[in-house]
């Protein structure tokens, strides 16, 4: 549980990752089913869970997790958790554990209010988002990126409706959500980025809860279109197929 009590803690921690971090990145972002969000957090979704409803930042969630670096662990993609030289493991305790996203590092903060029920992610985090430069114990570096399977089990509080919006085909989208994407879809790279901003400064303002869930929203969208457009950047880049989405990422 030592590890457990230094999520807690680790999102005052945000500097550069290191350069075996940077590169490990830059490589998975290649890979087939691989997403990079806007923040720079990467996943991969392994298990698409049936939940419907997404945690809220302070909701308590019951999750399973198993922690390594590219260090530790250079071939953790091709393998198990179980076959990782983690840094923790609930699976190995045997007991899952509770927290909320806002009580962990800044990537778990992220995935986790995109994640629903039964849903496990690996997850690839910079160390802007993790550890920082001051690391963890012996065996998290300064800088390094941490790789993570996750899974949650149960949300044990309020939740709201999950995202299943794809951008890409609009199927799941609502017809204001429809709507909305469609418009940006028209809009330029500038002025996406541009509006991204702006309602990202809304955040925190007071207002109700159906235009703060809107906000929400709209930013999560904007971050999917921006996400998609960076994969089309890095196949052009790299002149070869990208797997914009794993065929079970319900995006």
């Amino acid at each position: 549980m030592a590890i457990l009590s230094l999520l807690l803690l680790a999102p005052w921690l945000a500097l550069a990752t290191n350069e075996v971090g940077k590169k490990f990145l830059e490589e998975n972002a290649k890979r087939p089913g691989v997403i990079t969000l806007p923040s720079g957090l990467q996943y991969k979704v392994l298990r698409e869970g049936h939940g419907d409803k997404s945690p809220l930042v302070g909701t308590p969630c019951e999750c399973h997790y198993a922690g390594t670096t590219p260090s530790l662990t250079p071939d953790a993609i091709e393998k198990e958790e179980s076959e990782w030289a983690e840094f923790d493991s609930s699976y190995k305790r045997g007991s899952p554990t509770t927290f909320a996203p806002n009580q962990v590092i800044k990537g778990w903060t992220e995935a986790m209010q995109l994640m629903v029920e039964g849903d496990k992610w690996q997850m690839y985090i910079p160390s802007e988002m993790g550890y920082g430069d001051s690391g963890s114990g012996a065996k998290i570096k300064g800088g390094d990126v941490l790789i993570f399977n996750m899974e949650i089990i149960k949300i044990k509080g309020e939740s709201k409706a999950a995202d299943k919006c794809n951008v890409e085909t609009l199927t799941g989208c609502s017809d204001k959500a429809k709507a909305y994407v469609e418009k940006q879809k028209a809009a330029s790279v500038d002025k996406r980025k541009a509006e991204l901003k702006r309602l990202e400064g809304m955040q925190g303002n007071d207002m109700k809860e159906d235009n703060k869930n809107w906000l929400m929203s709209r930013i999560k969208l904007l971050q999917k279109l921006t996400a998609k457009a960076l994969a089309r950047e890095i196949w052009k880049m790299f002149k070869g197929p990208i797997c914009l989405e794993s065929p079970s990422d319900p995006n």
